[in-house]
């Protein structure tokens, strides 16, 4: 498989140009249906608005997935700093302070579940020259909207490394990746230390990267495997929270907490761990037993790999992949392929692209067959654009930068409901819409209230 060689070209070949931060209210950089697929959750700005007349949204809204009616909004800026303060931040990009939902996991439906707010790594910065590890490992807000509290990591037992941040290498918590249905969440803490070399005058640097298993409902660490390798590039965590996979410095493996057995996929020799500036998900199928990647299916017992018809075609496959959802029954992929001339980041730690919209396209797994969603026609929509498949693999939900929203049927490719999302909420306690003409009628006649 060689996916060391892959997560890391993946960490050095980006180059990074600063730019002013551009997010609105109207953004959209996370979307998620809710277990029952009643619901869609979006994440995005919140708490942006200069406009003196309006009232704010927040950055989550929860939409009705059949109709695209809005049924609720919440999620401020307040809540945010309230949960991660400005002292901590993503490790991986080195971007410190988080301004906006772009990590939303929902666990549950609603209005009974929780909306999590989980970043894929954290540290601490205490100063220009010092990073501490974290001891929370994100928040949650319950669909009231009136509470925001953290994640906390309180339960596990305090390790501090030797390392200097100056050397690029320091103590953080990553990757972290919640399974599927947003009941369990795999947890990756990294303590580094620093050892002198042959000559005492060289320093060696390694990390311990232990393996903690979270019940997503109760808050509460389940499982733990202690140093699991020495940096940890990808990871993935099935549904029943049993089964972890991983993509080490070392080696790319499967663990059962449970009994503490290890497959071993592929080892990497003399390798040295460089922090990503994005860590990997490893998407498991819903029984977990299997891993699912965009070439091949691999069955964890037997170590036999099912190559996907599409990907034997080398011209078939899509140079550029921004972001890849696995249809619940296996059935086909949901991949957004990026169509952008130029790509820098903002203040916010967000992408700011320029050039064409990106293409969301459905990839037959049986047939090799794709069926690619009209999402824009517009050189100005449809950029960064996120996408998630509905529990019963029948709907593919698109948001993008700039307010875009909509739903297709898996099938045929064919737009249920579409709307701009405009980002502000008016005296009947919800946000603006603009509705589409296919879904207008219906969304009022489901939701009772008049939208303009």
């Amino acid at each position: 498989m060689n996916l060391s060689n892959l997560f890391k070209t993946a960490a050095l070949g980006m180059t990074l140009v600063s730019a002013t931060a551009t997010a609105t209210e109207a953004d959209i950089y996370s979307i998620q249906f809710s277990e029952d697929g009643k619901y869609l959750v979006t994440g995005g700005s919140g708490g942006f608005t200069l406009a003196e007349n309006e009232k704010h949204t927040g950055g989550i809204k929860i939409w009705n997935s059949e109709t695209g009616a809005l049924v609720e909004a919440l999620g401020q800026r307040s809540d945010l700093d309230e949960i991660f303060g400005t002292d901590y931040g993503r490790v991986g990009d080195r971007r410190w302070g988080i301004s906006n939902f772009k990590d939303v996991v929902l666990t549950g439906s609603y209005p009974n579940g929780k909306i999590l707010l989980l970043p894929s790594s954290l540290g601490h910065m205490v100063n220009n020259e010092k990073v501490q590890m974290p001891d929370f490992i994100g928040g949650y807000l319950d669909f009231a909207g009136n509470h925001a509290a953290r994640i906390e990591l309180d339960q596990l037992t305090s390790k501090k490394g030797n390392c200097d941040p100056k050397t690029g290498f320091h103590d953080y918590v990553g990757p972290v990746v919640p399974s599927d249905n947003g009941k369990y969440a795999a947890i990756v803490v990294n303590t580094c230390k620093a050892t002198p070399g042959k000559d005492d005058q060289q320093l060696s640097f390694e990390y311990t990267s232990d393996l903690h298993v979270m019940d997503l409902a109760a808050f509460r660490i389940i499982k733990s495997v202690k140093q699991i390798d020495a940096g940890v590039y990808a990871l993935g965590i099935a549904d029943s929270g049993n089964r972890v996979a991983f993509v080490g410095r070392d080696q790319f493996a499967v663990i059962d907490v449970d009994s503490g057995k290890r497959r071993v996929v592929e080892t990497y020799k003399d390798s040295e761990f460089i922090i990503p500036r994005q860590f990997s998900s490893l998407e498991f199928s819903k029984d977990g037993n299997k891993l699912i990647s965009l070439r091949n299916i691999y069955d964890i017992e037997t170590g036999i790999e099912k190559n996907l018809k599409w990907a034997e075609n080398d011209a078939k496959k899509p140079r550029r992949i921004s972001s890849v959802k696995v249809a619940p029954d296996l059935s086909y992929f949901a991949i957004v392929v990026p169509k952008r001339s130029l790509i820098t980041f903002g203040d916010d730690g967000l992408p700011q692209s320029y050039g064409k919209a990106d293409k969301v396209m459905l990839l037959n797994t049986e047939t090799g067959a794709r069926t690619e969603l009209e999402i824009t026609k517009s050189m100005t929509e449809g950029k960064r654009c996120v996408t998630d498949i509905s529990p019963d693999s029948l709907r593919v939900a698109v948001g993008c930068k700039g307010g875009l929203l909509r739903v297709y049927e898996a099938r045929t490719g064919k737009l249920i409901w579409d709307k701009q999302n405009i980002g502000q909420k008016h005296d009947n306690g919800l946000m603006q819409v603009q509705y589409g003409a296919i879904d207008q009628v219906l969304a009022l006649l489901d939701s009772g209230s008049t939208y303009r």
